[in-house]
């Protein structure tokens, strides 16, 4: 059966796809195989049966090829995170709902998660991080945007930029989430349940209530 997405596309389209599709998946096999430091591009290449110079074309370097595999999956992501959360739930339960997309979208593959999330902090540019870095940008944004509505809500305190309370939690997330990828075998609901626990030392504070027995 032929493939829809192909329907109207030119040959020289459809194999630059074909490279494409092979470079993906050379990439991801040797980076789960050897590990991300000692995979090779030229190794890559071999694999996808490319040429090496036009392995560069679709990526500027082994980091980049990384970012590649990634990219089409965190795009989708960073679009759809946050369309299934319950606008009216408080602020934790929106936070969980969203985060819990990220953990799983990462529980995925652990073994590149956890290359991925190093390089990222580190990466020196080229195409394909630029675009992973559009994705984040994008996801930035929304969290902004939502902690901003529910301050003018009235339903968390309007005294901060929405910027410096997005910053904090973001904040959280990264560090917890890079600790629960450190575990061999990370378990999902652990790792779910850790972060629920350290947003909400942030978000309820840990100054004692009067109010409370």
């Amino acid at each position: 059966m032929s493939d829809p997405m192909a329907i109207g596309l030119s040959v020289r389209e459809r194999n630059k796809q074909d490279k494409l599709r092979r470079i993906k998946l050379a990439a991801r096999e040797l980076f789960i195989e050897k590990g991300f430091h000692e995979a090779t591009t030229r190794g890559i290449a071999q694999r996808a049966d490319v040429g090496f110079g036009t392995l560069f074309r679709y990526a500027s370097d082994k980091r980049d090829l990384l970012f590649l595999i990634y990219n089409d999956d965190f795009d989708e992501l960073a679009d759809t995170a946050f369309a299934g959360r319950t606008e009216d739930a408080p602020l934790i339960d929106q936070l969980m709902q969203i985060f819990t997309n990220f953990y799983e979208f990462f529980a995925a593959r652990p073994e590149l998660a956890r290359d991925l999330l190093r390089e990222v902090s580190f990466f020196q540019g080229g195409e394909q991080a630029d675009r992973f870095n559009s994705g984040v940008l994008r996801i930035e944004r929304q969290f902004v945007d939502m902690i901003s509505k529910m301050q003018q809500q009235g339903r968390i305190v309007q005294g901060e930029e929405p910027e410096a309370v997005f910053g904090v939690l973001w904040s959280i997330y990264r560090a917890q989430i890079r600790e629960w990828l450190r575990q061999p075998d990370p378990d999902l609901d652990e790792g779910l349940e850790t972060l629920r626990l350290y947003l909400r030392l942030v978000i309820e504070g840990l100054v004692p209530n009067p109010d409370l027995p």
